[in-house]
């Protein structure tokens, strides 16, 4: 393959990061009362600068996410959480689909597809809520990452001989850890931030850390309804093997970000 065709192949692999999105600490929830659910459905319009390894070779990535959404095949996220006083428990789940064809270095042909799934899930305690006109929030958070993929690969050489066929999946659990805050500047206008890290090289020595870190803007039009709009980055730093054999990533996708959550 080119190299322009390995790097789409590993983007799409691990783009899907960009599905989650950061929730917002509302001041009435930090009160006494019912349980309150919200749905978030988040868009990230995230680019991915860094390097891979890709058998022991190196490569530098500088990819846009104009880019990147030429490739996009299928694309879905979601965010849910639950909250009763100071306690609450969150989950999202992000999928998305990738596709790339083109020529191989020997004139052949070179078809890719990467399917990759994000799940999130822990809890959060209120740690901080100051009693103001313009109240500050803050939370931590504690839970663990699940990273999916699966990649098909078909390999053709001039002649329209298969070379290559076949698949690889690989999967990872991360334990992650977090804050996440609001800053009201109006009853219903506030500044909203987040951010965790995870990995450790807790998960079969694969992934050694990840991270992601959030700060927008959100706008409450109803008790039920806001949405919010900033700035997303995500880091990931994993690899595997050794030598000609090692395979890994040290990456930051980064972009504008825009949420609409409903609560009820």
């Amino acid at each position: 393959m080119t190299t322009k065709m390995q790097n789409k192949h590993l983007l799409a692999a691990l783009s899907v990061a960009l599905l989650t999105a950061a929730a917002t600490v509302r001041a009435d929830d930090a009160q006494s009362a019912p349980w309150q659910f919200g749905v978030t459905i988040p868009l990230w319009a995230a680019g991915i600068d860094g390097n891979t390894t890709i058998q022991g070779v190196q490569r530098d990535l500088n990819i846009s996410f104009d880019q990147l959404k030429d490739h996009l095949d299928a694309s879905y996220a979601l965010a849910l959480e639950a909250r009763k006083g100071r306690f609450g428990v969150f989950a999202s789940a992000g999928y998305m689909k990738f596709s790339a064809d083109g020529k191989s270095a020997a004139g052949g042909r070179a078809d890719i597809s990467s399917k990759f799934l994000l799940v999130d899930g822990g809890v959060s305690y209120l740690l901080i809520r100051t009693e103001s006109a313009h109240p500050f929030l803050l939370e931590g958070t504690l839970g663990v990452r699940y990273w999916y993929t699966e990649t098909s690969l078909l390999l053709k050489d001039a002649g329209g001989n298969v070379l290559v066929n076949g698949s690889n999946t690989q999967d990872l659990v991360d334990p992650m850890v977090g804050l996440r805050g609001s800053q009201y500047l109006t009853p219903k206008w506030h500044l909203d931030f987040a951010g965790d890290i995870g990995g450790f090289g807790l998960s079969d020595n694969q992934a050694e850390l990840d991270w992601s870190a959030t700060g927008m803007v959100t706008y409450d039009f109803a008790k039920w309804f806001s949405l919010s709009g900033g700035y997303k980055a995500v880091g990931l730093n994993a690899s595997a093997g050794s030598g000609t054999g090692k395979n890994g990533v040290d990456i930051i996708m980064n972009g504008a970000l825009l949420a609409a959550k409903f609560t009820f």
